[in-house]
């Protein structure tokens, strides 16, 4: 029981800082006033703080798979425009790739005595070679981004729940709070491209340009999805990353109780 108490005290703490941290967000995209304690010192500093921990994640994302899929790659903040860029250097080159199946393949034997992360290994390389080569790896190199994001905020919020922050209570305060706000950082973006015709516009005029957001890219490739079906998708995996780790943390009670 106590275990159970100490852990939905750090939910709670961390939800409501999480909420209050997202509120200038809220504001910015559907043009709510709020104090200016909010849209400034603290509450804003913390809320510019949370977008860019969120940028972080969703760059390393994309640095992430394509390196995976040969683009030698650096992420980096745009301080010009907002946001990040995973910006690639060259284009796709075999080396890499060569690199990859080899590291694989050293995986694989290293895992000798594990049939099932053997599986696993192989399923990543049929993964990696099925789309290396046509142009539907492009659609996997611009969802990326947007699915570390849901991806990492999921892993913080199990690490909160099963109690994994070995530094004491205020790291997992933090897995709590970065955890439950990436996660309303989403729901708000995706509620916001859906719903609101100023933020789509918005976003869809990033960086200067027409077009150039994840989203868009993503849609214009896909005959069968479109910008909506494509945000959609992405608040699904967000739902995913929230379920996965509650199951996780009711799984270990009903473990305890045994």
């Amino acid at each position: 029981m106590a275990y159970q108490s100490s852990t939905l005290k750090f939910i709670a703490i961390g939800f409501v800082f999480a909420f209050l941290t997202n509120l200038p967000f809220y504001g910015w995209i559907f043009n709510k006033e709020f104090p200016n304690f909010i849209n400034g010192f603290p509450i804003g500093w913390l809320g510019a703080g949370m977008r860019y921990m969120a940028t972080f994640f969703h760059e390393i994302g994309h640095t992430v798979f394509m390196w995976f899929f040969g683009y030698p790659t650096i992420p980096v903040f745009d301080f010009a425009h907002g946001g990040g860029m995973a910006v690639a250097i060259t284009g796709q080159q075999i080396p890499i790739l060569l690199a990859v199946w080899a590291g694989l393949a050293y995986l694989f034997y290293l895992a000798k005595e594990y049939i099932s992360v053997r599986i696993i290994i192989v399923a990543i390389f049929l993964f990696n070679i099925t789309f290396a080569f046509n142009e539907y790896h492009a659609v996997i190199l611009d969802f990326a981004g947007p699915a570390f994001e849901c991806l990492f905020a999921g892993f913080f919020l199990y690490r909160c729940l099963l109690d994994l922050a070995p530094r004491g209570a205020f790291e997992r305060f933090l897995n709590a709070y970065f955890g439950i706000g990436m996660i309303m950082q989403v729901f708000i973006n995706g509620y916001g491209l859906i719903m609101n015709k100023a933020y789509r516009l918005v976003y869809y005029q990033q960086k200067g340009a027409h077009g150039f957001g994840d989203f868009d890219k993503i849609a214009e490739r896909l005959n069968f999805l479109d910008f909506n079906g494509v945000v959609y998708a992405w608040l699904i995996l967000n739902i995913i990353c929230i379920i996965i780790p509650l199951y996780a943390y009711i799984n270990e009670r009903t473990y305890q109780r045994l």
